[in-house]
């Protein structure tokens, strides 16, 4: 595995003589995706520190076949073939001209033989956010999102050989480029944009591709790391080439202080007064107006609910990759009503969930839903969230057999906890 770090980076590669295999995709909740992505620890060449959003990362690895757990051409054709999908889950696009919906569309959805073929004659067919479909990739962006604590994404591309689907531009949020199949030629530009964000779109009209500064064959088991904003550009190969764009979408200070200042505007009447009358007339002293602005941002640092803005964002973050499983109807009924001291339970794996205490009641918070308990359940209610499975007679004893057996089996109604043996 050779590391190649982007234009502002190094000139040689790094080399690890040594190769670990890949996790299976069961077992990526219990490891670190972002290791799984690169093929090698962050650590390395010190990813988070020097790399995460300032400059591209090249990560060569020999292991051909190391994404092949995720996704297939094979798989693609048959969601292609089976799924009714629609403008906004597929599209096509070619970079020396635009391809319009009408030409691939039938009643509102793909028609998978125009899909076809309009890729036969050169066209890059883009399945977005593949993973509300294909769960390989659920549980990537899952795990990925709950290490990184943003929302993630994953857009597909397949791409005929000698091909292009886009002209030079740059995107809005970071991506980790997963080559599965094939090869693509990368060139990266001078011109792109300083942390772009949502509103500053890239405009082909106005925004100019620089000279190459970095040029490189990017083969399958390699990934690509592109912060936000560097203007890139691909070509496949002599094959054709697959390749998942794991997308990490920005969380900027600027949207984490405005959704601060709105959860507090909802609290405080003080943030809901109108600025003075006559604020536009003429001979308007708006020093005086700057210095009453000044007077209250000074009070924000003890005004603001930094916790439950975040533990919020978070729950969404959560809830974009719902919990993927097939017992619930089962688990909310008989498992629910005949649940044991003898049985173990467990929280879902894939949901995030947590207590706190609030006006003498213990608040159990998952899923944007909130169950209240008495603070007596507290002991119980802790005990299973923080642990792993566990009988439930073995669980904390505050409260006796029947009260316990009523609050497990609200959380287990409740999609919560589940019922394992």
């Amino acid at each position: 595995m050779a590391v190649t770090d982007g234009p502002d980076g190094p000139a040689g590669p790094r080399l690890r003589s040594h190769h670990q295999a890949n996790p299976r995709i069961d077992e990526r909740d219990h490891v670190d995706p972002l290791s799984w992505i690169l093929g090698f620890p962050p650590s390395e060449v010190l990813f988070l520190e020097e790399i995460l959003g300032r400059r591209s990362l090249h990560c060569r690895d020999g292991r051909r076949d190391r994404f092949r757990e995720l996704l297939s051409s094979e798989v693609l054709d048959r969601i292609l073939g089976t799924y009714g999908l629609t403008p906004r889950h597929i599209r096509v696009v070619r970079f020396d001209r635009p391809v319009d919906g009408s030409e691939y569309e039938r009643g509102g959805l793909a028609d998978p033989r125009r899909v076809a073929r309009l890729f036969a004659e050169g066209g890059t067919v883009i399945f977005d956010a593949l993973h509300d479909r294909h769960e390989p990739l659920r549980r990537l962006c899952a795990a990925f999102s709950r290490q990184t604590g943003a929302r993630t994404q994953a857009n597909i591309y397949l791409t005929p050989p000698h091909a292009q689907g886009f002209r030079h531009h740059w995107d809005t949020h970071d991506v980790f480029v997963m080559q599965i199949e094939g090869s693509k030629r990368w060139r990266l530009y001078e011109g792109g944009e300083d942390l772009p964000v949502i509103g500053q779109q890239f405009d082909p009209e106005t925004h100019e591709a620089g000279p190459v500064v970095a040029e490189f064959m990017l083969t399958a088991g390699d990934v690509l790391y592109l912060p936000r904003g560097v203007m890139h550009a691909a070509e496949s190969g002599e094959e054709t080439s697959l390749h998942i764009t794991l997308g990490l979408i920005a969380y900027t200070w600027s949207e984490f202080l405005g959704q601060c200042l709105g959860e507090l505007t909802l609290r405080s009447s003080r943030w809901r007064e109108n600025l003075p009358f006559g604020i536009g007339a003429t001979g308007a002293d708006f020093g005086e107006i700057r210095q009453q602005l000044i007077g209250r941002i000074a009070a924000l640092p003890d005004e603001l609910d930094v916790e439950a803005v975040l533990s919020a964002r978070l729950d969404e973050v959560g809830a974009a990759f719902r919990p993927c499983a097939s017992n619930y109807l089962s688990q909310a009924t008989s498992a629910a009503e005949s649940l044991s001291p003898t049985d173990v339970i467990r929280p879902r794996p894939d949901l995030r969930s947590r207590a706190e205490i609030r006006d003498g009641q213990v608040v159990v918070i998952a899923a944007g839903r909130e169950l209240e308990f008495p603070e007596a359940a507290a002991g119980t209610v802790r005990s299973v969230l923080e642990g792993g499975p566990q009988t439930a007679g073995s669980l904390d004893r505050s409260l006796d057999w029947p009260g316990r057996k009523i609050v497990l089996g609200t959380m287990i109604r409740e999609g919560i906890l589940e019922v394992i043996g």
